[in-house]
């Protein structure tokens, strides 16, 4: 039976019930031969699919799958004797509730006897069952988890929450470690964490990220190699994880030493759709919506994308109404506004995940699509970027991420969410556009390399000993100028040197009156603010970025944030007539979440921090006086509200619930004392609506 009359027979259980047997020997004759092991795991797994056909015949199936190294899928109870001898040596410890597949096992064993390990495996891989069985092992005082987003920051901390009698599990920069500690970090929060112990175990996720220098403005990548160079510095062993990588850089494995596994192997298969003819793409989309009734997710390029989506499932009544979702949704409208189209989707069984939503509703949106409450799940890469789902389908529906093409490594990631390991053994994919050419053949890393591309802000952070002589060249520059220390240049970290030195030098130009505006503390006046944030972004910003278009609005909404007006009411200046006027319910919301989260939370702490400690160190040195940002700077990073508060909306708890809980218990400042009180509260003595209730238990139970 050849490849294609095979596969078109195990879509149809009828067609496997004329000659089943006859069936499973044609899958045999694949699994037996060695060339054909990735094709023979597909086989195997569309018959696992269909299970129920080959009833008769379950020995065969059971060795099969066996043979292709799928034990979490065998029944014990069912084996023989030597098949579950085989069996129970895929079972991490004695104790455990679970067995690895081979190639886990495989991963598993070097990690167990201390080699570093860099891996490159599908989506479904099961990456993050070796990290727990990691942990469960004991054999680790202090580990790291640096994961792409903040959104995977919650779903780890979720997980790892399973380990806190042994473990304190610190994900927020305010917290202390104890005697043995798990950090589940994003790159920035780890090079940011200044109490960081002996890390002996640390894993980077997604690590394909650490070569994207020059993608964007590269900020991310600069951090993720800083996090590396730190992590690996400290002799912590380390397990790097990401899907689809061909190959490292030529002697990376001598130099680190490392490991290198590259797999294609996969616990659940894919079926490919082309949908590349259309004259239409929405209506194509709705047309192929409509034939759907499991969980799918929809790939867009951008927020204003998701939207888009999401009122044309709505406009053609898909989906399904959902009485789970109705009370959620009300909130959402009273909360933030009644036209967004987030709550209006969520009653109609249509969810939304994108960068700018609170994490709260983030996380809500996942929770719900996981639990079958929601038909689609419209998202933007924030949740492609590790966040896992039960999606059965996943949509491509656009190619493309801020403007440019999507690469290989993240068609391959979107791609690989389709199908879910013992809930959907067969995922399938909709592409609306051809995929993109396999063209990056390794991943490079920068801080290792050290070519024409490292940019300097990461060559600042390596000691002088790990620099190549053409980067010690490159680094003359910096080291030798005058204007302002190397340290503080390291502090300032991701930030361009050469943009640093050139607002020292500035300000060592600058008369005593100049300087005496800009050295202020604690709250500034609304001229010392202008002039602040003129020079950041002058010398920093230089051009519109994300939400702002310019230093005089940057200055206008960082300076409304102090008065405390509610979201909704900042939702409704946006939609003020005038020159800013926001088209939409929906770009009014997403303008003002976006401020919150990618500026306020952020972006303009950072960089006026990066300006204090320059200028500090300037204006001491020429007038014996300076100003301080750093307690305006937290100020603004917490919303102007209690620092635990905007820690736990991480957690999952909405700012506006957590103000509701504030005002009957006052809640530390210290997010650990503030955690504490949250598990003893009793919601039912609040006054919560019921939703709001649910949000708190659901918290309370993965703190």
């Amino acid at each position: 039976m050849k490849i294609q009359e095979l596969r078109s027979t195990l879509r149809d259980s009828q067609l496997i019930d004329k000659d089943p047997f006859s069936v499973l020997q044609a899958i045999s004759n694949y699994v037996n031969d060695e060339e054909s092991d990735e094709l023979a795991r597909d086989l195997v797994l569309r018959a696992l699919d269909k299970r129920k056909a080959f009833s008769d015949y379950s020995e065969i199936l059971e060795a099969l799958t066996r043979e292709v190294g799928l034990f979490p899928y065998l029944d014990p109870e069912e084996l023989g004797l030597r098949d579950r001898i085989a069996y129970e040596l895929h079972r991490p410890f004695e104790e455990a509730e679970f067995v690895f597949h081979r190639a886990q096992a495989e991963v598993f064993r070097r990690l167990m006897d201390g080699e570093n390990v860099i891996l490159s495996a599908p989506t479904s891989f099961g990456k993050s069952r070796i990290i727990d069985s990691a942990i469960e092992s004991g054999k680790f005082r202090n580990m790291a988890i640096v994961v792409p987003t903040i959104a995977l920051i919650d779903e780890t901390r979720r997980r790892l929450s399973k380990f806190a009698p042994h473990y304190k599990v610190i994900s927020q920069l305010s917290q202390k470690p104890t005697d043995r500690n798990l950090f589940v970090f994003t790159a920035e929060r780890l090079i940011a964490y200044d109490d960081l112990p002996p890390i002996d175990f640390f894993v980077i996720d997604e690590f394909y990220k650490i070569g994207a220098i020059g993608v964007d403005d590269g900020s991310r990548a600069v951090a993720l190699n800083q996090a590396f160079y730190r992590l690996n510095k400290g002799g912590g062993q380390f397990y790097l994880l990401g899907p689809s990588i061909r190959a490292i850089p030529e002697g990376l494995e001598t130099k680190l030493p490392c490991y290198f596994i590259p797999t294609k192997f996969a616990t659940v298969a894919c079926d490919i759709v082309n949908v590349f003819e259309w004259s239409n793409e929405i209506a194509k989309l709705v047309e192929i919506c409509k034939t759907l009734d499991e969980p799918t997710l929809i790939f867009c390029k951008s927020p204003k994308r998701v939207n888009e989506v999401a009122r044309a499932l709505l406009e053609n009544e898909l989906g399904f109404e959902s009485p789970d979702m109705q009370e959620p949704a009300d909130w959402v409208a009273a909360n933030y506004h009644r036209d967004w189209v987030y709550a209006s989707a969520l009653k109609q069984g249509i969810g939304l995940h994108h960068g700018r939503l609170p994490r709260s509703l983030g996380q809500l949106s996942v929770r719900s699509f996981n639990s079958e409450k929601l038909r689609f799940l419209v998202c933007t890469s924030t949740l492609i970027e590790g966040v896992n789902t039960c999606a059965k389908n996943v949509i491509i529906f656009d190619h493309v991420i801020n403007r440019k093409k999507i690469d290989f490594f993240t068609f391959n990631n979107v791609k690989g969410r389709s199908g879910r390991m013992f809930e959907h053994f067969i995922g399938r994919v909709f592409l609306f556009h051809p995929p993109p050419d396999d063209e990056l053949p390794f991943v490079d890393f920068p801080s290792i390399t050290q070519d024409a591309t490292t940019p300097d802000s990461l060559l600042v952070q390596i000691d002088a000993e790990d620099l190549t002589s053409d980067s010690k060249e490159r680094m003359e520059d910096v080291y030798s100028q005058k204007f302002i220390s190397v340290e503080i240049i390291k502090k300032n970290s991701t930030l361009d040197p050469s943009d640093q030195i050139a607002l020292a030098e500035y300000f060592t130009k600058i008369g005593k009156a100049s300087a005496i505006e800009l050295c202020w503390t604690n709250y500034p006046t609304y001229a010392q603010l202008k002039t602040t944030v003129e020079l950041i972004w002058k010398f920093f910003i230089k051009k519109p970025k994300n939400e702002v278009f310019s230093a005089a609005q940057l200055i206008l909404k960082v300076w409304r944030l102090k008065d405390g007006a509610s979201l909704s009411s900042r939702v409704l200046d946006e939609l003020q007539p005038g020159k800013y006027q926001a088209e939409s319910a929906d770009e009014a919301v997403e303008r003002v979440l976006g401020f919150d989260r990618n500026w306020a939370g952020f972006e303009f702490p950072r960089l006026l921090s990066a300006m204090s400690r320059i200028q500090g160190a300037v204006f001491q040195q020429r007038f014996g006086f300076s100003g301080s940002y750093f307690f305006y700077a937290g100020k603004v990073e917490r919303l102007f509200r209690s620092p635990s508060l905007i820690a736990l909306e991480e957690y999952g708890l909405p700012l506006e619930v957590g103000e509701k809980i504030s005002q009957r218990i006052k809640l530390s400042d210290d997010l650990d004392t503030a955690i504490a009180q949250i598990r003893k509260i009793n919601s039912a003595d609040l006054r919560l609506s019921n939703f709001e209730s649910e949000i708190l238990e659901d918290v309370k139970a993965n703190m």
